[in-house]
């Protein structure tokens, strides 16, 4: 990819998706919509990583909205813990994490938009690293209503 100072470009994970690296299963794509606003959007396992392997541009973000199946508010557990970074292959350094329990939090029966930034990152090749577990750091394993959503994961230049 060439980006180029003040372009609005960017790269669609979406389009890697099939390249992508993916432990866990099953994994899906597919139009999802949450509070009446519809994103193409990765299914993702309660307990999964889907890594896609990208050149950093320079003021690179990372983009993305967090959701949780509609299916899945009305039932009982802890919610999915998010989280997500970039590895160059030898190590991982978390960017950020998010827990979303619609079930608990019916303010979070919606797309949660997420940007982080990259641009430390800038010209190099790395994994953006994208986890979800079924419970938090120190919480008991429940993964009960958990049907994790990425939606619409790019990396953009601002």
């Amino acid at each position: 990819f060439v980006f180029r100072r003040g372009s609005a470009e960017r790269i669609d994970l979406l389009a890697q998706y099939d390249q992508a690296k993916k432990d866990g299963s099953p994994f899906a794509v597919a139009d999802v919509t949450l509070a009446g606003e519809t994103k193409r959007a990765i299914a993702a396992p309660a307990n999964g990583r889907i890594t896609f392997h990208v050149r950093v541009p320079d003021d690179g973000w990372l983009k993305v909205s967090l959701g949780v199946k509609p299916e899945a508010w009305e039932k009982e557990g802890n919610g999915v813990y998010f989280f997500a970074g970039v590895s160059d292959g030898r190590a991982f350094e978390q960017l950020f994490n998010q827990t979303v329990n619609p079930y608990a939090n019916p303010s979070e029966r919606r797309w949660i938009p997420v940007t982080v930034d990259l641009s430390a990152y800038a010209g190099e090749e790395m994994d953006i690293v994208l986890n979800t577990r079924a419970s938090g750091p120190g919480g008991p394993p429940d993964d009960r209503g958990d049907l994790p959503l990425w939606g619409v994961p790019e990396v953009v230049r601002r």
